[in-house]
């Protein structure tokens, strides 16, 4: 087992099929390995991620567009890390969210959240 303390480096094979990573132990030794990239995904995926309630992340952009059928939209959230969400929403969503951003209420007088 590698216990790393440090990293050192990270670098793209010259083929492009693997990703090198080179740390340094707890015990101060420079150890590397080398993971195939189609591996990355699931490494990200084992990653725990804070979606509960509490978890509030910053928006850096966003953009919305009509959906093929004409009717309804799709808006894009990204964060300043790069990581973007889309959803499709009627145009009555976004008119009750344009609401809540102009008068600072829903209005409805309840917690109920609705996604």
């Amino acid at each position: 087992m590698i216990d790393a303390k440090e990293l050192l480096g990270v670098q793209l094979s010259r083929d492009r099929t693997a990703i090198r990573v080179r740390v340094r132990d707890r015990s101060g030794e420079t150890v590397s390995i080398s993971l195939p990239i189609c591996w990355l995904n699931a490494l990200l995926d084992a990653m725990p991620r804070s979606s509960g309630p509490e978890a509030v992340h910053t928006l850096d952009s966003w953009s919305m567009d009509r959906l093929g059928n004409g009717h309804d939209l799709v808006l894009t959230l990204r964060t300043p890390e790069g990581e973007a969400v889309s959803f499709a929403l009627k145009p009555w969503q976004v008119e009750g969210m344009a609401t809540i951003a102009t008068y600072g209420s829903s209005g409805a007088g309840s917690d109920v959240t609705v996604h």
